[in-house]
């Protein structure tokens, strides 16, 4: 018979291992362990949406993925050659499952056994949720770390047929919103590192970046000196329930003067739901209502002429307003426009945005104005094109939004480098 001593000796390593798995699924020493995770980000030309790669599956393969920064979880195609040796489908019984808002049971299985976690909302009929290992680019300081990597990393497995209107060569899709399966809640549990992501997504230049972590003074970039911030919140509570990244807006003004907009006295509706505006990677452009966007091209266009004798042109679809691009000089935050104020939660917190971040080149000589009309009950979006070219910080514990506005050109996304300040988002 054992001694009550090795007895005890056992239980606790049998302890000490139960903890260390069910804590981190990745580096279980604080010497091994990353600060910070980095993705480099592009933007397909095509469909205008923001992709990044992850390695996944054993063997290792790398899959290119459409940002979604409202998206619950990471989903991928499963139907068309997804091999692997550690894919497991998730238990309907499991914990895990109970972290997805949208997954299913469906019937019981007759004889009893074991039942997949299914997400007939996201993933089709024939989808279900597994985990997987995946493997990540760490960052530690101001320097490139080895590649890291996650067991059991929670995603949707889906059906080939849910990649259509995705950019050529996609995979699938990552979620980065503000829930326990998304790509950076789950990256930041699995290596224990804080519930913070910063993103500077490409604008006028061809690459950005993603950096999981920071909070402290390891982040490898210095613009949050000259950050705002703003608290987010991440439902939309009224007629359409909807959850992502949302803040408020309470005015818009171009180069001094007011746009109407029914926020400016007030931060909840008829109905009483406070009035919020989501930040979306999917739309290529901010979309405003009706009743404020009317106004707020009639306003650009006058400032455009008085201020900057630039005259405008016939509009060119999406856009509703559009400029002779001969007339417009360029600088190095980009087209030298009126620049747009969004006045936030205080009076004293306003995100602008100027040059890069307002003006689309449609062709050689016109250029418009990147804003587009969403119909009468649209809710305001602020969508791609005015996230890019701007560092955003999402701090997913405090529920707080930092911001830079516009970047410079000679600050762009595609500047930053390892060993200095900031990150790098080339090779």
């Amino acid at each position: 018979m054992a001694s009550s001593s090795s007895v005890l000796l056992i239980a606790t390593a049998l302890l000490v291992v139960l903890i260390s798995v069910s804590f981190s699924n990745a580096q279980p020493t604080s010497s091994s362990r990353p600060q910070g995770v980095a993705l480099r980000v592009t933007k397909d030309a095509s469909t205008l949406q923001y992709l990044t790669s992850m390695k996944q599956r054993t063997p290792l393969v790398s899959e290119s993925l459409v940002i979604d920064l409202a998206g619950e979880f990471q989903w991928v195609d499963c139907e068309n050659g997804y091999v692997s040796s550690s894919n497991r489908t998730l238990s309907c019984s499991g914990k895990e499952c109970g972290w997805i808002s949208g997954a299913s049971c469906g019937r019981p299985p007759r004889p009893p056994g074991f039942q997949p976690c299914r997400g007939f909302v996201y993933l089709s009929n024939q989808g279900v949720f597994a985990s997987d290992v995946v493997s990540v680019p760490s960052f530690n300081g101001t320097k490139k770390g080895p590649e890291v990597a996650v067991r059991e990393f929670v995603f949707g497995c889906g059906s080939t047929s849910l990649l259509q209107g995705l950019a050529e060569g996609v995979k699938g899709i990552a979620g980065f919103g503000p829930f326990q399966v998304s790509v950076p809640s789950q990256l930041s549990l699995a290596l224990r590192i804080p519930r913070v992501f910063a993103m500077c997504l490409p604008g006028s230049s061809s690459k950005g970046v993603i950096y999981i972590g920071g909070g402290g003074a390891g982040r490898p970039y210095d613009f949050t000196k000259r950050f705002q911030y703003t608290p987010f919140y991440t439902s939309l509570v009224g007629p359409n329930f909807t959850s992502g990244y949302y803040i408020q807006v309470k005015s818009i003004e171009i180069e001094g003067k007011k746009v109407p907009f029914v926020s400016d006295n007030t931060t909840f509706d008829s109905l009483g739901f406070m009035k919020l505006t989501q930040l979306s990677t999917t739309k290529p452009y901010t979309v405003l209502p009706s009743s404020v966007y009317k106004p707020f091209i009639s306003i650009f266009t006058e400032r455009a002429k008085t201020l900057y004798n630039i005259p405008s042109v016939a509009p060119v679809a999406p856009f509703g307003a559009c400029f002779n691009s001969s007339r417009i000089t360029h600088s190095k935050v980009g087209a030298m426009v009126p620049f747009i104020d969004f006045g936030l939660h205080r009076e004293t917190v306003e995100w602008r945005f100027q040059g890069t971040n307002s003006m689309v080149k449609v062709s050689d000589t016109v250029e418009c104005l990147g804003f587009v009309d969403g119909g009468e009950f649209a809710n305001l979006v602020i969508g791609g094109q005015q996230l890019g070219d701007n560092l955003l910080e999402f701090n997913l514990a405090k529920k707080s939004l930092g911001f830079s506005s516009t970047l410079a050109e000679m600050e762009s996304c595609s500047t930053f480098e390892l060993g200095e300040n900031t990150l790098s988002a080339t090779s």
